[in-house]
């Protein structure tokens, strides 16, 4: 098929080099490809069907419209790809995010600035898997990449949402796999979604089918396509065999799915990137700021109190929900950016970006921004807080004492935690945690004398022996109001095999330096004293005078994360100068380039 520069929207099957066609839409700004103007193109490529089959004939029926015409009305075309092995296009996957899609991509690339109305450049984009696509993308070194947008999504998928402190989040891939095998349209994914859930399989809903490419065969080539899909491999199958960030098996290999191995090749391209990520949103705030500090391309930067894609609301401390009432926070003013931010580099005689670019970040609890040109600022110092024997969290550390805990292995933060945002369509929420911590291993500051405002990695040291021969420490910092009320902050996990670590930790900085390698793991002998350094996810948030800061320790969440402990395990933590928090926090406004109102 030839596309039409007279119509709007047009799908057709694009072939690449080893000859599987992909299904792809195209968005053409009509008036402006009529008057002979060459345009730039926005590409986004997908696994979860590049659109829907509409009810109705014509573009505003399309599930992209919106997103049509947010491109096409700010002149650019806007290409859109079911990626191999699912929707409408052929070909079977061997992985996800391998080495071959993100190949197709490029060739995609390749292909629209071959196109007779294309200026040759090419910007790239996506939320969650499709950002961590668009990344990748960037290794490739094509040429007509100009600007990547990498929204809500890892730079690295095994710290940040796989084995985050090495410990699986097993149950919510499990789903996920199921549920994507279900939009490929794979015999007997229903089936196993269903015993998954515990549910008869006719009770699951089905996916709205895919839409089929344009013309009188579109409907038979979709089948054939479909046919294709069962040889599907089923990589959640594969996650048992790679616990490590070096392991690697047919089908799954971390460096090949993570953009921060290829920081060397996207590094030499200069190609600016867009990021944005929300506070609470699985462990992406980590890959944000560690790209920000380490990746020497132009950045600009985005860490807001967005649930996962940007379209809800997640602040624990500001429960009321603004996404309407500021620009900075409303999925209106994220698109203007996002149009902006490839504006600059799509037009022909876009200039190169200047300077290393902009961090610009929300506090949680409250409804301002700040944006700074480095991270991390100089304006940070280290709060350190001693746990004590009856239950406190106090500037000094008292005598070597001991305590124990029994590890209640039902533990959970909920089915609406951050590690499930991206499951349950709105912002990670964490109700009063109040009775949660009754199971729990707490230690409580006194009321704080004035506001605090954290910002950075907080880090607890942790001096522990188990009565088992592996575990898992989950440790949540929280706030505590002076009506009791308990409320979520962040969070770290560690598997006890995976501590050791590559450096000093850095609370100010990126946290602590971990290989999480093979090569690296240390044994556990049951009642022998383990140093664990437990890095928190970062976070912005204001503690408000007369509020107290709480930390509780736990052995297992069961709300996705798998159990390594022993029955009947316990945990008896030092107490004294060898178990502590540091907490980082802002000294003063020094180095704030702006300080804005949301």
């Amino acid at each position: 098929m030839v596309l039409d520069p007279n119509r709007r929207l047009q799908s057709l099957y694009v072939p690449v080099g080893d000859g599987v066609r992909l299904a792809v839409d195209v968005w053409l700004p009509v008036e402006r490809v009529a008057a002979g103007e060459a345009v730039g193109a926005v590409v986004r490529t997908t696994r979860y069907h590049r659109a829907e089959e509409p009810t109705r004939v014509g573009p505003e029926f399309d599930a992209n419209w919106a997103e049509g015409e947010l491109w096409n009305a700010a002149g650019f075309a806007f290409v859109v790809a079911d990626v191999r092995g699912t929707g409408a296009s052929f070909g079977v996957r061997t992985s996800e995010l391998g080495e071959r899609e993100i190949a197709d991509f490029g060739e995609l690339i390749d292909w629209v600035a071959a196109r007779p109305w294309s200026n040759g450049r090419v910007g790239v984009y996506g939320t969650s898997y499709e950002g961590q696509a668009a990344e990748l993308v960037a290794r490739l070194r094509n040429p007509h990449l100009v600007a990547v947008a990498a929204l809500f999504s890892p730079n690295d998928p095994y710290r940040q949402l796989f084995y985050p402190g090495g410990a699986a989040t097993a149950g919510r891939f499990a789903r996920w796999m199921c549920e994507s095998q279900l939009k490929d349209g794979v015999i007997g994914a229903r089936e196993r979604l269903g015993e998954m859930q515990g549910l008869p399989a006719e009770s699951i809903e089905l996916p709205t089918p895919v839409k089929p490419v344009d013309g009188p065969d579109g409907r038979t080539l979709l089948a054939e396509a479909v046919a294709e899909h069962q040889s599907n491999t089923d990589v959640h199958e594969l996650m048992d065999q790679v616990p490590f960030h070096d392991d690697r098996v047919e089908g799954l290999d971390w460096a090949i799915t993570t953009p921060a191995a290829a920081y060397e090749a996207i590094a030499s391209t200069g190609v600016p990137l867009l990021v944005r990520v929300g506070w609470v949103d699985g462990a992406f705030v980590t890959g944000a700021l560690t790209r920000f500090a380490t990746l020497p391309n132009h950045q600009t930067v985005e860490i807001g109190p967005w649930g996962h894609g940007g379209r809800t609301y997640a602040d624990t401390l500001l429960p009321v929900d603004p996404l309407d009432e500021s620009d900075l926070t409303s999925p209106e003013g994220q698109d203007r950016r996002l149009v902006e931010f490839f504006a600059r580099y799509l037009r022909a005689d876009s200039a190169p970006p200047v300077g290393s670019g902009t961090l610009t970040y929300s506090t949680l609890g409250t409804d301002q921004w700040r944006t700074v040109d480095a991270w991390p600022p100089e304006n940070l110092d280290v709060r350190r807080l001693y746990p004590g024997t009856a239950g406190e969290l106090a500037d000094d550390a008292g005598s070597e004492s001991t305590v124990r805990y029994a590890i209640d292995p039902g533990s959970s933060t909920g089915p609406t935690n951050r590690w499930l945002a991206g499951e349950i369509g709105q912002g990670a929420a964490y109700p009063d945690r109040r009775g949660a911590d009754e199971t729990l291993l707490t230690f409580t500051s006194a009321p704080l004398s004035a506001d605090f405002h954290l910002l950075g990695f907080p880090v607890v040291r942790l001096h522990l022996a188990t009565s088992g021969i592996d575990g898992v420490v989950y440790v949540y910092l929280e706030d505590v109001g002076p009506d009791g009320s308990v409320t979520y902050l962040t969070e770290g996990c560690l598997r006890f095999l995976q501590r050791a670590t590559a450096g000093p930790a850095e609370p100010t900085g990126l946290g602590v330096p971990r290989s999480f390698a093979r090569a690296d793991r240390l044994p556990v002998k049951p009642g022998e004293n383990l140093d664990l350094v437990v890095e928190l996810l970062p976070v912005s948030a204001l503690l408000r005078s007369g509020h107290r800061i709480r930390i509780a320790i736990a052995g297992n969440d069961a709300s996705c994360f798998s159990y390594y402990g022993s029955p009947g395990e316990t945990f008896t933590l030092t107490l004294g100068e060898s178990t502590y928090l540091d907490l980082p926090v802002l000294r003063r406004r020094a180095g704030v380039v702006r300080e804005l109102a949301g």
